[in-house]
């Protein structure tokens, strides 16, 4: 699946797509209002927003997402303590890392949703608000921290999707690599998706975060030579690191 598009072409195309959502959304800018227009009324704004299990559902995905982080991040300890012993190379581990604190942490909620002043959509005049309507490419002062570009939720369910699956998917059983596609694969989009219903994020805030990061994880691929490691993640292996003193 992964080693079927060369690293150099799978850069041109991640920038390429930036490049055309870039301007189709400078030139088309109504289309995050139209989008975002389905899931709102003027009786009840947002309604989705309230809704009890999306609200479980979002948790969910928080706690999860944190889970993965620390015990990625407890994973390249372990591997540094083990040393030259180790089974699964240090350079896996690493991507993980690195995928995660630098995107997702790093430059979407450290420097994008800090600086860029875009208004959430519940906040613009379009849907009650009382804030102005920007494209996403645009920087603004429509809000001073926390703002709607990029999706940090978004861009760190992304993150998690892309970078486990390059660790995971080559030694995954059939079994397993159907359960990814079918069930996790589209429960993941659908919790991206949770950030328009609800009114916190638009179409474009989605989308340019899950690219943003996508081009991340591709530099990262090449730093820690994953072509190389992405094999070393199987079960033997980790229970081999995980039974060293």
């Amino acid at each position: 699946m992964f080693s079927t598009i060369s690293w150099q072409t799978t850069g041109w195309l991640l920038i390429g797509a930036i490049g055309v959502f870039s301007l189709l959304f400078l030139v088309f800018p109504e289309i995050d209002l139209w989008f975002s227009a389905l899931f709102f009324d003027e009786a009840n704004g947002f309604s989705h927003v309230g809704n009890p299990v999306f609200g479980v559902i979002r948790k969910l995905f928080m706690y999860g997402l944190t889970l993965v982080a620390l015990v990625t991040i407890g994973l390249l300890i372990r591997s540094l303590a083990i040393g030259k012993r180790r089974a699964v190379s240090l350079n896996l581990w690493g991507f993980m890392v690195a995928s995660i604190l630098i995107g997702p942490i790093g430059f979407v909620n450290g420097i994008l949703k800090t600086y860029w002043g875009r208004a959430r959509p519940a906040d613009v005049e379009y849907f009650g608000g009382d804030k102005i309507f920007t494209p996403p490419m645009v920087i603004t002062n429509q809000c001073d921290t926390n703002c709607s570009f990029v999706s940090g939720e978004g861009s760190a369910i992304a993150t998690a999707i892309i970078v486990l699956a390059i660790v995971l998917w080559a030694n995954m059983t059939a079994l397993w690599r159907a359960i990814s596609l079918y069930v996790v694969l589209p429960m993941s989009v659908f919790g991206i998706a949770l950030r328009i219903i609800t009114g916190r994020h638009f179409l474009s805030d989605t989308i340019f975060g899950a690219l943003y990061c996508a081009l991340i994880i591709w530099f990262f691929y090449k730093f820690f030579k994953m072509a190389e490691h992405r094999y070393d993640l199987t079960w033997a292996n980790f229970k081999k690191d995980m039974s060293k003193a």
